[in-house]
């Protein structure tokens, strides 16, 4: 079951950008000869007035073939892709990553109606060797102030402790009563949503998940505020790791995304749907990168052309694509050594921590006296 939802997870993202290449080239003028779905051999094929259409062996990818989009097969048509001008070709490569955004508003939108789960400011379980449960904290404590500051989520409250010193001060309600508490921290490491390292101070209580539906409307003004935050999040990510702050170790490729995809079963539909939205939004912004044969490259190329007013040489363009070609192929060994390293570690402390808990108690009577 997981595999089958990984495949459609991935086929749904891949088809959508293509699609969106396919719709802006037929609307410009251009003739698209072929959409396949997946690579390999063809499995089914239906011939189309212009264009072909084909399902393939391997549905973990696809493409749509332009007429004229190589300078070598030009032959002076209308309908090719190269006898554009460079804005028509922009918005053609463009429609891609653009698609794949619209996808993952509908998702949101989609998300926000079915019911949005959010981490509440209710305490769902009070940790073991922490200061809460001695300090009398308990489950189902909805914790409504902070050091005198008023919370209204997970995220108020957390933002408000991790900082504290040594203990805060609570205002909970519990059972239709107010009580004021005062709670030690600890020191403790987190990682934030980037997966730096830091020390906070934590109380030692998790928090109940609610889940929250919207109607139609406010459903898409929340679908619109998550699509703003993953981007932000998403390019601050991104220049994070450009600059060496955030380990590239943590990007996840093929094998990453299986895995995360099969936990995301795991949980339900909602959290299928998330995993696409977000996946999505990533795919929109790593094509717009002005990489060779990424979307970003080629229009970064086409820029280039209007502002030259006139084409790079194919010679030149030729050099840049195989360096591009290149930078991918080392991406995608990259990912896929990250993957299994992280596979390799995670049996390695399965095997470990079953070890330990299997291990025979010391024998200690020899010390005995």
């Amino acid at each position: 079951m997981d595999i089958v939802v990984f495949v459609i997870v991935l086929s749904v993202l891949i088809v959508i950008h293509e699609f969106g290449h396919f719709l802006v080239a037929r609307k410009s003028g251009v003739r698209v000869e072929k959409f396949a779905i997946g690579f390999g051999k063809e499995l089914l094929k239906i011939k189309g007035k212009e264009t072909d259409f084909s399902i393939c062996l391997f549905p973990l990818g696809g493409y749509v073939k332009l007429a004229g989009e190589n300078r070598a097969e030009l032959k002076g048509a209308d309908n090719e892709f190269f006898s554009q001008p460079a804005s028509t070709r922009i918005k053609i490569v463009f429609a891609g990553p653009l698609f794949n955004y619209i996808l993952a508003f509908m998702l949101f939108w989609l998300i926000a109606m079915l019911g949005f789960p959010y981490h509440d400011n209710v305490v769902g379980k009070v940790l073991d060797g922490y200061p809460a449960k001695e300090a009398g904290v308990k489950e189902n404590d909805r914790i409504v102030e902070v050091n005198g500051k008023k919370v209204a989520d997970w995220y108020d409250l957390t933002s408000i402790v991790y900082k504290s010193r040594e203990k805060v001060n609570l205002k909970i309600e519990r059972d239709g009563k107010t009580l004021a508490l005062e709670v030690p921290v600890k020191k403790s490491e987190t990682g934030d949503e980037f997966g730096r390292k830091k020390q906070v101070s934590m109380m030692g209580i998790a928090s109940k998940i609610r889940v929250v539906k919207y109607n139609f409307f406010e459903a898409f003004v929340k679908a619109g505020n998550f699509l703003f935050e993953f981007t932000v999040l998403t390019v601050k990510g991104i220049a994070l790791m450009v600059a060496g702050t955030v380990p590239a170790r943590d990007i996840a490729g093929p094998l990453g995304i299986y895995q995360i995809t099969s936990d995301a079963v795991k949980i339900g539909v909602v959290a299928v749907l998330y995993l696409m939205a977000v996946l999505n939004i990533n795919l929109a912004i790593i094509n717009l990168l002005p990489i060779p044969v990424l979307d970003g490259g080629h229009i970064f190329l086409f820029l280039l052309e209007k502002l030259r007013k006139k084409p790079l040489s194919e010679k030149t363009e030729n050099r840049i694509t195989r360096v591009g070609l290149t930078v991918i192929s080392l991406l995608f060994v990259f990912l896929m050594y990250n993957d299994l390293s992280r596979i390799v570690d995670r049996v390695i402390h399965k095997k470990t921590s079953n070890a330990e808990q299997h291990a025979p108690l010391p024998n200690n009577t020899g010390n005995r006296k």
